[in-house]
Order: C-alpha cells, then structure tokens, then sequence
C-alpha cells in the first residue's frame, strides 16, 4: 500500500466527519444520539462478529490480554501525567484518550490491505483487547470526569460489550457454529461502525458554539499519540526478551502509530464529558495521520 492509497483512506475518514458537521449545523443531528447506537449496540456487534470471524490457534488471545494490560498501563500513567496539567475532568479523558487509538475503523483496513489472515486475525485480536480496555476501564475512567467511584462503576454494568464479548468466547468454547449467512449479514456492523464513528467527529463539532481550542489538552494528546505510543511499539519489538515475528513486529508497530481513537469523541458524548475537546483533538491527530502512518508503514 502506497502514500495514494493511505492518503485517499484518511482523506475518506476525514470527509464523513465534515458531513457530520454538515449534518449537525444544517439538520440538527444530535451527537449523543449516534453515540448511544455506537456504544450499546452496534459496538457489541461487532465484537461478537469479530471473535467468531477470529481463526483458532495460534495463540491470539495472548495479543488480546496484551493489548488490555498495556492500554490500562498507559491510560494509569497518562492519568497520573494529566493530574499535573488539569484540576477538573480534563485529566481522566486525557487519561481514556492516552490508553487507547483508532485501531479499529483506521487501522484494521490498513492491516487487511497491508497483512496475509495471520497479520489481518493478530490485529482483529489487539483490537478486541483494546476495545475491551474502552468500554471498561477506559469508560470507568472518563466517567470519573463527570461522577465518584460508585457511578462509574454502575455506568460500567450498563455497558454490554462486555457481557457480549464473554458470551461470544463461551460459544466459541462450545464450539457452536453460527449460521454463515447470519455472521456474513452481521460483518456489516463494521462498516456501520467506522462511517458512525467518524460522523460523530463531525456532529459533535457541529455543536461547538466558538472555535475555542484548548491548546494544552490538544498539543499534550498529540504529543502522547504521535510520539509516546510509537515509542512504546518499538520498545516492545525491539527492546523485549520476546522472540516476535516479522509480521507480529509490523502489526504490533502500526497499531501504535494509528490516530486517536474515534470512541474517545463517542464515550465522552455518551458520558457528557467534553465531548468538544475530544471531537477536535481526534479531528488534527486524524489530519496528522496522513502523514504519520505512511511514514511508519514504509519501515514495515
């Protein structure tokens, strides 16, 4: 995959967004609404598909738990980072921002088009585990914003990925097969999922009354996106005991370099908590990545 074709798939990303803006000025298109449909069902969805699609063997599921304990790991130390900078809610959705990125509508595309099924069933598995890292601890944490302990962790019960990420595993552990005709009709969530997610950028700036950016939470979560993140990936292939291969290295390594996550703008919505900030910082971390990714990919 050449400059072309990472340029044209950002610039498609970036073009619903302004159609989301478009709708949010001109139709009134309430952003909490699209990210309620994201959050409780069309995410749960394609989880589901997501782990049934997933090949057997090979020991995914070690990518998965990896990807969550080093979200949460992150997220903790970005937490601890934004306490210095924020006295208000702005440090817990730097701290659920810096955990996590668009690995799954920006990056999966990029490693189907780029990897052979084991590149393409590693990353799916890095996915899952990063997701399961939004909608739980990620969640908890920007929840925090806008709530105490208590809240959050009844916010987090009311989330279904969870439930439905541990009823999928229980039917693959059955070995229940699901008709082929239902998991091919339900892959279309994953289109619905990336084309809502980036609208959502696009509503939820719409709602922006005065472009007022705030300087140090934007310039501060680039800095961690662009530059601690693809730190992290090359300590982690490089610089650990661990004999990974070519293609886990490269798969590793453009996840960590993807922008920020588009669920960051759909669970702050869905929280209430600055949605505004979240919105245009993912918008420049999204407008950056058409640069950032080609470089990384042209290492791989």
């Amino acid at each position: 995959m050449d400059f072309s074709d990472i340029l044209v798939r950002v610039l498609f990303l970036v073009s619903l967004s302004l159609v989301g803006l478009f709708m949010g000025r001109v139709k009134g298109v309430e952003p909490r609404d699209i990210s309620s449909l994201l959050v409780y069902f069309i995410s749960p969805a394609v989880i589901f598909v997501s782990v049934f699609e997933a090949p057997l063997g090979n020991d995914y599921s070690s990518f998965l738990v990896g990807a969550f304990i080093l979200c949460t790991v992150v997220s903790l130390v970005a937490l601890f980072l934004g306490r210095l900078f924020w006295h208000d809610g702005t440090s817990y959705l730097f701290a659920f921002s810096g955990g996590t990125g668009n690995t799954g509508y920006f990056g999966l595309p990029i490693a189907i088009s780029l990897f052979d099924e084991r590149g393409a069933a590693i990353a799916v598995f890095i996915i899952l585990g990063v997701n399961l890292y939004e909608f739980t601890v990620g969640y908890f944490l920007a929840s925090r914003g806008k709530g105490t302990v208590k809240d959050s962790l009844k916010k987090i019960l009311g989330i279904p990925t969870v439930y439905v990420f541990a009823f999928a595993l229980f039917l693959r552990w059955l070995d229940v097969d699901l008709n082929d005709s239902l998991v091919s009709s339900m892959t279309g969530f994953k289109g619905a999922y990336s084309v809502l997610g980036m609208l959502v950028i696009g509503v939820t700036l719409s709602k922006v009354k005065s472009l007022e950016f705030d300087f140090k939470y934007i310039s501060l979560s680039l800095f961690w996106k662009f530059f601690v993140w693809p730190v992290i990936g090359c300590i982690i292939v490089f610089a650990l005991p661990i004999d990974f291969s070519h293609i886990e290295k490269s798969v590793i390594l453009l996840m960590c370099s993807v922008p920020m996550a588009g669920n960051v703008v759909i669970i702050s919505n869905d929280l209430g908590v600055h949605p505004e900030k979240a919105a245009t910082a993912v918008m420049a971390s999204t407008l950056l990545a058409i640069f950032s990714v080609p470089i990384v990919i042209a290492y791989l």
